[in-house]
């Protein structure tokens, strides 16, 4: 546990010192951007095989309750498959990102952080979550290897 909480700090850590050739990442940070709201695309329509698609195996996913690997997409399906009928169920309709902030830490990892919120079916807010990503490039596609949520006043303020 301490060897992953040492990892989460210095990945966070890196978010603000590493600086980031352009000539090396060229225009990544949109075609992360761009990941990040095909996800949350995926969440609006229920999807449980489309957002563990955007998972890399092995995946480690943190919450307040604690860290959890993930080692398949299909362990990936089967989470959100089981997750998502509860929520729909309280009024989760769709999903989408108030804040997102995207650092590339080099030319295949990314850390995005910002805060989503899902509302329910008339426009209200069902809940208003922060969360930040860090992401690995696999050939063309980014995919998440790390998922944190956490409060929305956590966010994490990239340039």
């Amino acid at each position: 546990m301490s060897k992953l909480i040492g990892l989460l700090n210095l990945v966070f850590l890196l978010c603000g010192t590493v600086a980031v050739r352009a000539d090396i990442v060229g225009g990544e940070p949109k075609a992360v951007l761009n990941v990040m709201r095909a996800y949350e695309d995926a969440w609006s329509r229920h999807d449980a095989r489309a957002i563990a698609g955007f998972y890399y195996e092995p995946a480690i996913r943190v919450s307040p309750a604690g860290p959890v690997v993930r080692a398949t997409r299909t362990l990936q399906e089967t989470f959100f498959s089981g997750l998502l009928p509860g929520l729909i169920e309280q009024g989760f309709a769709t999903s989408a990102w108030e804040s997102l902030d995207v650092q590339l830490l080099d030319a295949n990892t990314a850390v995005a952080s910002g805060v989503v919120v899902r509302r329910r079916s008339d426009g209200s807010v069902f809940q208003r979550q922060g969360v930040t990503y860090t992401l690995w490039r696999t050939g063309e596609d980014w995919k998440i290897f790390l998922s944190a949520t956490h409060s929305p006043s956590a966010v994490l303020r990239l340039r």
